[in-house]
């Protein structure tokens, strides 16, 4: 993963780096409470590349104790079972399985050969594994497989996808994620309105240094709606 760099003789390890200044917030194969909100967030597995093979096996075993899909599997289901709400959200680095195998699928493999689902299958295992229990999972996001497409320059990923049982799966890597114009800097983020557990609106927004929404793109509503993204 290359997460420890040498300068000369001096170790630094910036993906722990990382994990320290997030603390308790780090939801990776964990999980955080919010009452007010009466949900719960769950994280799937940090770091992944996504696709069939398990990948950075080192890595996942010194960071987190898993050496396989199954017990990655294992690993979130346990946080979704600890949360002390019905109603979850799922973060992941990469989406889970299941979400279409072309290339402009949310997870799908858009360098050659193209085609192909490159989500994480112990991601889609543990969110199908949670719904058994009765859990609500409202939605499922993730970033890694950028909206741009390295094959196509005709369109974008497609950003949204849902479940029958109710489920609205978001990615939202929309890159760059900052743009410096003239005479501002503007980072976008994905905001999604929830209503008594269930997603009733998704857009991508821009904001400016202010803080101020200076654009707002539709990706999703309740009703069925939705907004084909721009190219």
């Amino acid at each position: 993963m290359g997460a420890t760099f040498n300068f000369g003789g001096l170790q630094e390890d910036w993906v722990q780096q990382q994990l320290d200044l997030l603390g308790e917030t780090h939801v990776g194969y964990s999980y955080l409470d919010f009452p007010k909100l009466n949900l719960s967030v769950v994280g799937s597995r940090p770091f992944s590349w996504g696709g069939p093979d398990w990948k950075n096996e080192e890595f996942l075993k010194e960071r987190y104790g898993i050496t396989n899909f199954e017990e990655s599997t294992a690993r979130i289901l346990t946080a979704a079972k600890s949360t002390a709400y019905e109603t979850l959200l799922f973060v992941g680095h990469n989406g889970p399985t299941g979400l279409g195998d072309l290339p402009e699928s949310p997870c799908g493999k858009d360098w050659q050969p193209l085609g192909g689902d490159y989500g994480d299958p112990d991601f889609e295992e543990a969110i199908a594994k949670t719904q058994a229990l009765g859990k609500k999972v409202s939605l499922v996001t993730f970033g890694h497989m950028h909206h741009r497409l390295r094959h196509t320059k005709e369109r974008l990923r497609t950003m949204i996808s849902t479940s029958p049982l109710g489920g609205v799966y978001l990615n939202g890597a929309s890159v760059p994620r900052i743009i410096e114009t003239e005479n501002d800097r503007l980072r976008n983020f994905s905001l999604v309105l929830l209503q008594g557990g269930v997603v009733e609106k998704v857009s991508l927004i821009w904001v400016d240094k202010e803080y101020t929404v200076v654009s707002e793109e539709l990706l999703y509503q309740s009703l069925g709606t939705l907004t084909a993204p721009t190219v």
